[in-house]
């Protein structure tokens, strides 16, 4: 019988897998976590097969691309060289162009893309990442060219376009950026490039509440994100919001701490904060880790120059432009010399217009500055004539205007009939009244009027200080004040102007058409300039003819010539009969002079003459080096001349120019005074400059562009002026004073140069009625009717009505005379 064996009980089957085979599989999921964000798995894995097989060039190319992930490009270089260096795999080398990009090795990364294409023309990946390369290298077409090119070559490549809408709007192509971004977040709406891109187009349109969306949509969908971080870093610095926006940049730094951006954004927080001192060495940090970084020297170079380094500033610019296309570097360098001129550097902003020039011979708006420049070093003649390039250049550019009259002023080459061709000839170029004219304005005479006030000068500065008065003091129940404010400054003084205006209209940045419309649409009755053609005015928005009527009071001291100005404020000191051919338009003669005084500072203390002390007199001037003419000068050195042993104190914000003082001590000289008895002075705070009038017996005032605020200083710190009026209006400023405060004006107004001579010497010798009359100026200009605001406002307001009255019955402007015969 045949037996029959027992049937073997069913076991688990045994396979047994090759080591190459494990390896495959073992890749397969490594690559598969990797692709799935579980990057320590993924490193496990890698790490598994690096360890039995070392050089698996697939788990050595993973290694490197994770390493690049987490901000280890050193150790990602490393790895993906010894992937290239067991198999040339095109992706291999497009990945190292990505690394040695992030390592800020750009030619090297070029020369890894440019092997990949070889590999493999039609190669999406890496025609995106050529296009990154070539952003980095400043060829931005090219590059926009690229992203095109990795798009067309992918339908569903939603990275490229991303990159491509990033590109764009660093090209500055809004509209074609937003159509990018759009169809990379339609391919994949998880797109955290295309989110943190759209944040970028948004921050850049003034959305910032949608751009602060983007950023944290993108960090949520990639919370390793750096640079998302950083941009949403300088959304809130940009919003003032610096505490949220440190915490925004310290976690793009601890995410990838070679973001040179970040480092620069966590600077620029400092800088805003006003801690220059540790904004610096996040910028320097910022140049180490990319030292072809653009905006870092900027910003390296702003900081300095708030710390007073301004050659080393100057030096981090000059890097800055040197990194820019040819064509972009006067731009730059007009950009230099104008943070230059704000910080009293003039010196150095002519040489760096000099530059932009030289850039571009037919830059009239740095042409333009550099006269600005040249006037402040008290070269006049040069800034007119720089001034008249501009003209030549473009005629249509107004600030040359401006400041060509402006300038005129400060010069004896021109007379009243000079400066009246000018403004006419800008009158002509400007004026371009509305046609719309005011068909349904209510014409009543009586009814309660809407003032509009139009300055940049709303803050610390003399146009407020002699308008402040009248504003606080104006008749609420028959004038309504709207104040039109042309600039972003806001201090006390700016808070004093707000509570004296029932309207508020911040105009700065906006066009003359926009506030034009803004004036329409508060239906202001009278337009009041409180500029005319001197540092931020509008006044060729008055050009445009918003309001019915239109004047001109404060500011300028000259005609605008607008024909579209109907009416300037003066008084009949300032204005003598024979005046009014003078200007375009009406003349408004007030009865108290043109201007409304308010006392900036009454607790400060009075002294006694230092010639009591002393044994000689001292002789000072306080006014902008500008208006020393030549024969200012001269004249000043007959009266140092004439007073033995008297010395002369020159105090300007101009004078902390080397060449400045150096230019004048020569002309000094030239007029035969001795250099050590002049002494130079540069600014300083307005408190302690007065204090200063204690170490002066005698100011004297200069012509033809006389003192205003320098002589309502000396006056009310006990100090006599001299002034010598002649029929220029910027010359009658300080005899307009004296006269209405009734004192001192018999021994202070000259006739001629040899009265003023006459004068200074007769004043010099009375010590006796110095000290008598130091503490009477004070009160004199306290008691003084253009010191008392309400009665100042009364007279202002009074000319006011009786202008609208005009205009009301169809009367075409004419004089208006407040005073008595």
């Amino acid at each position: 019988m045949t037996s029959i064996g027992a049937q073997r009980q069913a076991g688990p089957v045994q396979i047994r897998l090759s080591p190459q085979e494990v390896l495959r599989q073992s890749f397969a999921l490594a690559a598969q976590a990797h692709r799935a964000g579980a990057l320590e798995e993924a490193e496990k894995l890698y790490r598994a097969i690096l360890a039995a097989a070392p050089l698996h060039a697939d788990a050595l190319h993973g290694m490197g691309v994770l390493a690049h992930q987490l901000g280890r490009d050193d150790l990602a270089e490393t790895f993906i060289r010894e992937a290239l260096a067991q198999r040339g795999e095109p992706t291999f080398h497009n990945n190292l162009g990505l690394v040695l990009l992030a390592l800020g090795r750009p030619h090297e990364a070029l020369a890894a893309v440019y092997r990949a294409l070889e590999f493999r023309y039609a190669y999406p990946e890496a025609r995106n990442a050529l296009g990154s390369i070539q952003e980095k290298l400043g060829h931005r077409e090219e590059a926009i060219a690229s992203y095109r090119a990795a798009a067309a070559l992918r339908d569903d490549y939603a990275d490229a376009w991303a990159n491509l809408a990033k590109a764009l709007l660093e090209n500055w192509q809004p509209d074609a950026a937003r159509e990018a971004v759009e169809k990379a977040l339609a391919l994949n709406p998880s797109c955290p490039e295309a989110h943190n891109t759209l944040g970028n187009l948004r921050r850049a349109c003034g959305d910032f509440d949608e751009a602060l969306e983007s950023f944290d949509r993108a960090i949520a969908l990639r919370p390793a994100y750096a640079e998302a971080y950083n941009n949403k870093a300088v959304l809130l610095l940009a919003r003032r919001e610096c505490e949220a926006a440190h915490a925004a940049a310290r976690c793009a730094l601890q995410l990838r701490p070679g973001l040179a951006a970040a480092h620069a954004t966590l600077g620029s927080i400092f800088f805003a904060e006003g801690k220059f001192d540790e904004s610096l060495p996040c910028f320097a940090r910022a140049l180490e880790l990319d030292p072809d970084y653009l905006e870092g020297y900027n910003n390296l170079g702003a900081s300095l120059l708030q710390i007073d380094r301004t050659d080393e500033a100057i030096a981090a610019y000059e890097k800055a432009i040197a990194l820019l296309e040819e064509d972009a570097r006067a731009s730059s360098h007009f950009n230099l010399a104008n943070q230059l001129l704000g910080r009293a550097s003039a010196e150095r902003a002519v040489a760096c217009f000099a530059k932009a020039l030289a850039a571009n011979p037919n830059f009239a708006a740095a042409q333009n500055n550099l006269g600005v420049a040249l006037q402040n070093l008290g070269r006049r003649e040069d800034a007119l004539d720089a001034y008249e390039r501009v003209i030549e250049l473009d005629p249509d550019y107004a600030p040359a205007y401006s400041n060509m009259l402006m300038a005129m002023q400060y010069s004896e080459r021109y007379g009243n009939a000079d400066a009246l061709a000018t403004a006419r000839v800008f009158g002509a170029a400007f004026d371009r009244p509305d046609p719309r004219g005011f068909p349904g304005r209510d014409r009543s005479p009586e009814r309660k009027l809407r003032i509009g006030f139009v300055s940049g000068d709303f803050n610390a500065h003399p146009v407020c200080f002699f308008s402040i008065g009248a504003l606080e003091a104006h008749d609420r129940e028959r004038y309504e004040i709207f104040c039109y404010y042309n600039c972003t400054t806001l201090d006390e003084w700016t808070a004093r102007a707000r509570g004296a205006a029932e309207h508020w209209r911040d105009i700065f940045g906006k066009s003359d058409a926009e506030v034009a419309e803004m004036i329409r649409e508060d239906e202001i009755d009278i337009l009041v300039d409180l500029a005319g053609h001197t540092n931020k005015t509008r006044v060729v928005l008055f050009g445009l003819k918003p309001a019915p009527v239109q004047v001109h009071w404060v500011g300028h001291t000259g005609t605008t010539g607008l024909p579209s100005m109907d009416y300037l404020i003066l008084d009949p000191v300032s204005a003598p009969p024979a005046a009014d051919a003078c200007y375009t338009e009406a003349l408004a003669r007030l009865p108290f002079g043109r201007f409304c005084y308010t006392v900036l500072a009454a607790e400060a203390p009075l002294a006694a003459p230092p010639c009591l002390s002393r044994g000689h007199v001292t002789f000072g001037s306080f006014n902008n080096i500008t208006k020393l003419a030549p024969s200012v000068i001269a004249l000043w050195a007959r009266v140092l001349n004439a007073v033995p042993h008297s010395r002369l104190v020159l105090k300007s914000r101009s004078l902390a120019e080397a060449s400045a003082r150096e230019s004048l001590a020569a002309s000094f000289a030239a007029a035969g005074l001795a250099p050590e008895r002049v002494e130079w002075r540069g600014a300083s705070v307005y408190r302690d400059m007065l204090t200063e009038y204690n170490d002066i017996d005698i100011a004297l005032d200069p012509f033809p562009f006389g003192g205003a605020t320098t002589t309502c200083d000396a006056l009310w710190m006990g100090v006599p002026v001299v002034t010598l009026p002649s029929d220029r209006l910027a010359s009658r400023q300080t005899f307009s004073f004296l006269h209405y405060m009734g004192l001192g004006a018999r021994e202070c107004v000259a006739a001629s140069p040899e009265d003023y001579v006459a004068r200074a010497v007769a004043l010099a010798s009375d010590p006796d009625w110095l000290a008598a009359h130091r503490p009477a100026l004070r009160e004199a200009l306290r008691d003084a009717p253009f010191s008392d605001a309400k009665r100042f406002a009364a007279g202002l307001e009074q000319a006011f009505r009786l202008m609208w009255r005009r205009y009301a019955a169809g009367e075409k402007p004419a004089t208006i005379n407040l005073f008595v015969a």
